[in-house]
């Protein structure tokens, strides 16, 4: 089963094409904003000849000669909504696109392709997810509209019918609603299957409860979208011979923890962050110091931490700016809260959560300056011991021994020599840190979730299981770096397996129904991939090669990179430069990936790339 946000098609089907025009036949005609528009002929014109179209709603259109010599013909048909675009006369990009426009423009946001599901995110909420429309699929998902509780149902069916595994597989671009079909696949999931008698709280309430704790560490704000995910995961969901959940795991991918330290404009941190904030302005009155959050952490406000704060950025003194519209951090906190004891967490691990959040946020207001005892030394001091204090505090450490790594690291192994970190290493050195303790903070917890949801599971007793992948979408924003790359890496690698095993598919059920067919041939991606994975010579591998070679760095990585792929005489299909005049073309290089091309900064592909933290941290923390 797909939920899925298909690519065009690679070039129109040849039976569109016509040798004239009549007058009162309909073609697509091609449109700046919306791509492809039916328009009705006015008077007969050949192809290759300027013509003249009217619009539905009454606005004609001047068709060019060159426009003309590429015009399809739209099919009758493709003038209605259809809930089933295999039953299209004619598939190909305008009859795709115009169906799925015509059904959003009337609410109608899941069309079907067979057995794939398209969603167009409506960005409201729609009446179409109650309890009476959940109870319309549990009979099965034929007659019924296309829904994601089709989908799930048609994965619960086929694993109860026959008793083997299915999987979910949730794409598309950043802001598609992927998240947000997730959990309604999950909660449809939970919904229909056997119960199991319990004295706590279910499974299949734990696994819904799951949610809120990824997204508060794992989910922020894009430009994009207001709760993207920052991480990949893979819930699956296991079930004994009756159909009854016993026991589910979640493995999580590639968190993007550079977040944590710094954000784009109009972009926040996690909402961890917030929600925290909110929590303590909330609990600031409560005379139980256990429960009176802002003064058991110490907490300020947002514009007061580097790390939600970046650049100054935020307007006045009650962190106007990092509120988003759609997402009340108070209630989000006291829903966290609840779900952490539903996945049985105890009050006091989910003290020293929240204790670790507010350590990091302390953590990045450490600073450094010169250390003027240092004669004739490029040494540095931290300038602000008070928080370096509160982090210590926080985290129940020794000061001294983390002012030592903070600001040196230790050569040698026998006899060890304390060398000074330079302004930007020690100021690297303690992002470092953040980033690690943030990461292994969202390890730890989908440890508590995955020991929550196998509490009580016999693995002998697991007949089946149902996963669903929901993984970040492809994005390409006005400034790309190495998150993008890995995000969009995971969504080539995507989209070759969905090619792979659908065109298989078809040919299999073909062959099934006793159909002959010539083999489905199609364009993938394999060339994208290799120069992304290619051992030795791929853009990965580049990347890892810079790394070790002594006073490598991004731009003499990216000029190795155009020296192999963007000479003449050595393009790569995948790969270009810039133009001269383009902004920042000196460090920067275009990815053709399957959705589009995307220009990626170098800056900083090194850093982000070895995330590694020097030993002596290590042993401290």
């Amino acid at each position: 089963m797909f939920i899925y946000k298909p690519t065009l098609l690679p070039y129109p089907i040849t039976d569109t094409m016509a040798v004239s025009f009549e007058a009162g036949t309909w073609v697509w005609c091609p449109d700046e904003e919306d791509l492809f528009l039916p328009g009705q002929v006015q008077v007969t014109f050949k192809r290759g000849e300027p013509g003249q179209a009217k619009f539905a709603d009454g606005e004609e259109k001047n068709i060019t000669a060159k426009e003309s010599a590429e015009l399809l013909v739209c099919d009758a048909q493709s003038l209605e909504s259809i809930e089933n675009m295999v039953q299209l006369n004619d598939l190909n990009n305008a009859s795709i696109l115009h169906n799925l426009r015509l059904r959003f423009q009337q609410d109608v946001i899941y069309t079907s392709v067979g057995a794939i599901l398209v969603s167009v995110n409506p960005f409201k909420l729609l009446p179409i997810y109650t309890p009476e429309w959940l109870d319309k699929y549990k009979g099965g998902s034929r007659g019924q509209p296309p829904h994601c509780y089709g989908i799930a149902d048609d994965a619960y069916r086929q694993m109860t019918d026959k008793g083997d595994n299915h999987a979910v597989i949730i794409a598309g671009e950043s802001g598609a609603g992927k998240t947000e079909a997730m959990k309604l696949v999950l909660q449809y999931i939970a919904e229909v299957s056997g119960k199991r008698e319990t004295d706590g709280p279910s499974l299949e309430e734990q696994i819904l409860k799951a949610n809120p704790v990824m997204e508060a560490f794992g989910n922020a704000k894009t430009t994009r979208n207001n709760n993207s995910s920052r991480f990949g995961k893979w819930t699956a969901v296991k079930f004994d011979a009756s159909q009854t959940i016993i026991g589910g795991k979640i493995i999580n991918y590639l968190l993007e923890k550079s977040r944590v330290v710094n954000q784009s404009e109009n972009e926040r941190n996690y909402h961890i962050f917030y929600q925290l904030f909110a929590g303590a302005e909330k609990s600031k009155h409560e005379t139980d110091p256990k429960k009176n959050l802002k003064k058991l952490f110490d907490l300020g406000e947002a514009q007061d931490y580097l790390y939600t704060n970046p650049g100054g950025r935020l307007e006045g003194s009650k962190g106007e700016g990092t509120t988003v519209a759609g997402i009340n951090d108070e209630r989000e906190f006291d829903d966290l809260v609840g779900a952490m004891r539903v996945i049985g967490m105890t009050p006091d691990e989910v003290e020293n959560v929240l204790r670790v959040v507010a350590a990091i946020l302390n953590l990045g207001n450490v600073s450094y300056m010169p250390d003027p005892a240092a004669e004739g030394e490029d040494k540095v001091k931290i300038s602000n011991m008070e928080a370096l204090e509160k982090v210590c505090s926080l985290l129940q450490i020794p000061t001294d021994s983390l002012v030592r790594c903070l600001t040196s690291r230790g050569i040698g192994a026998h006899s060890v020599i304390q060398v000074s970190y330079k302004l930007d290493e020690a100021t690297g050195s303690r992002d470092a840190l953040a980033k690690t303790i943030y990461g292994n903070l969202f390890d730890y917890l989908i440890g508590k979730i995955n020991k929550s949801l196998s509490a009580n599971t016999d693995e002998a007793s697991v007949k089946s299981v149902i996963g669903v992948l929901d993984i970040f979408g492809f994005e390409s924003f006005e400034k790309n770096s190495f998150e993008q790359l890995c995000i969009n890496y995971c969504n080539e690698k995507l989209q070759f397996h969905f090619n792979d095993h659908i065109f298989k598919l078809e040919q299999e059920q073909y062959k099934a129904e006793g159909v002959s067919v010539d083999a489905i041939t199609f364009v993938d991606n394999q060339a994208a991939l290799d120069l992304l994975e290619k051992k030795s010579v791929g853009i990965i591998s580049m990347i890892d090669e810079e790394i070790k070679t002594p006073k490598g760095d991004d731009f003499k990585m990216l000029a190795k990179m155009n020296k192999a792929y963007g000479e003449r005489g050595k393009e790569h299909m995948n790969y270009a430069k810039p133009k001269p005049r383009a902004k920042d073309s000196d460090k920067s290089f275009i990815f053709k990936h399957y959705a589009g091309p995307v220009c990626y900064d170098v800056t900083g592909f090194m850093e982000k790339s070895k995330d590694t933290l020097h030993d002596d941290i290590v042993g401290v923390m």
